[in-house]
C-alpha cells in the first residue's frame, strides 16, 4: 500500500473506528508496529488534516484522530442543547 491508496484506507478506518490512535491504525492496516510505519501513518494523518477531512488532537504523547464531520455534528448538538 502506498500513497493515495494508503490515505484512502486510513480515512476509512478513521471514519469507522473514531476516535482512533495512530498505533491502532498501524495495527488495523496490518503493518508491522515499528517507528517507520508509525511515522508513515502520522504523515498521512497530517495530510488528511490539511485537507480538512479529519481533526486531530494531542493528548499527552498520543495523537488522536476523528472525522471532520463529527466536529460539525458536535457543534450542532451544542447549539440545540437545552440547559
Amino acid at each position: 500500500m502506498k500513497g493515495k491508496e494508503l490515505r484512502k484506507n486510513i480515512m476509512e478506518l478513521v471514519e469507522h473506528h473514531w476516535p482512533v490512535h495512530i498505533k491502532e491504525l498501524v495495527r488495523n492496516l496490518g503493518l508491522e508496529m515499528n517507528n517507520s510505519n508509525i511515522k508513515k501513518i502520522s504523515y498521512h494523518i497530517k495530510e488528511l488534516e490539511k485537507t480538512e477531512k479529519i481533526r486531530t488532537k494531542r493528548i499527552g504523547k498520543a495523537l488522536i484522530a476523528w472525522p471532520h464531520d463529527m466536529e460539525r455534528l458536535r457543534m450542532i448538538y451544542e447549539l440545540l442543547r437545552v440547559e
